[in-house]
């Protein structure tokens, strides 16, 4: 099993995060109509040669906090159809306390009258009080697929995709073990709410793009200030493509807030995946 202990200053900061999230989280949810900066998101393009998922397409969302159901909800729905995704990933931090529940899985069913949901789990999912057979079950219902350090391959004609999710890497829960060896033909995606799961892997794990979260870019981007509002687990990847020799990951700025209902010079966002051949990405060349 590729799953490590969390530190003791590890341990520290989530039960200070836990402490100091879970009521703020609860008061503001009281007075929604005082969020800033949320109304409106960017889309990023990401795009990647591999053959046999040539004209494929997927969105990734992620960090949605969704305890309650806003009309920006509906706008990030509709932006979503309009891309025609194959297949939606959202990569943890779902929600912060039990009673977004509906609200949260009233989101994710929409998005699953698009696209296939996959979803795994961050930190505040845990700090939720929710516990993991509780999403599993609700996540059946409403037939989206929850990623727990387990895999699923998609057979796509031509070859495959493999999509590994693994429990949330700040806080140490992630099993890389569940990651498929390489094969002919097969894009195998990494879901991963935190960016230190690059750390955290090994020379044998062999994926072609990580997926995460977690980071919320900073949350408040002042121009001429470093970015200092970043949890545990970011390890100084604040947003977009990052590369580890061969490894690509992406720090998806994410949908919702952290303690306080605020992002500044920060929009929310969708990434949007194409998948391109070869000769294509040469000719653009």
């Amino acid at each position: 099993m590729t799953r490590r202990q969390m530190s003791w200053p590890d341990r520290v900061r989530s039960f200070i995060g836990y402490c100091l999230s879970e009521p703020l989280y609860r008061i503001f949810s009281l007075v929604p109509h005082w969020e800033f900066g949320l109304s409106s998101h960017s889309l990023s393009s990401l795009t990647y040669a591999h053959g046999a998922l040539a004209g494929r397409r997927a969105v990734h969302l992620s960090d949605l906090h969704l305890d309650r159901y806003q009309p920006r909800h509906d706008r990030v729905v509709d932006a979503v159809e309009e891309l025609r995704p194959d297949w939606i990933f959202i990569t943890g931090d779902l929600l912060n306390v039990p009673e977004g529940l509906p609200h949260l899985f009233r989101f994710l069913g929409r998005l699953r009258d698009i696209a296939p949901v996959f979803i795994t789990l961050g930190n505040h999912d845990h700090y939720s009080g929710v516990t993991v057979p509780q999403y599993v079950e609700l996540a059946e219902r409403h037939d989206i697929t929850l990623l727990v350090n387990q895999t699923r391959v998609i057979k796509t004609g031509a070859g495959e995709l493999a999509i590994a999710g693994v429990d949330d890497p700040s806080l140490h829960r992630a099993d890389l073990s569940c990651v498929p060896p390489p094969a002919h033909q097969r894009f195998t995606l990494l879901l991963a709410h935190a960016p230190n799961i690059l750390d955290q892997m090994e020379p044998h794990h062999e994926v072609d793009l990580i997926l995460c979260g977690h980071s919320h870019g900073g949350q408040w981007r002042i121009p001429g200030v470093p970015t200092f509002w970043l949890p545990p687990g970011c390890n100084g990847r604040i947003a977009g493509e990052h590369r580890a020799g061969e490894r690509r990951l992406y720090v998806n700025r994410g949908m919702g807030w952290s303690f306080l209902p605020f992002r500044w010079n920060c929009e929310p966002e969708i990434a949007v995946i194409d998948w391109i051949n070869e000769q294509t990405q040469a000719e653009a060349a």
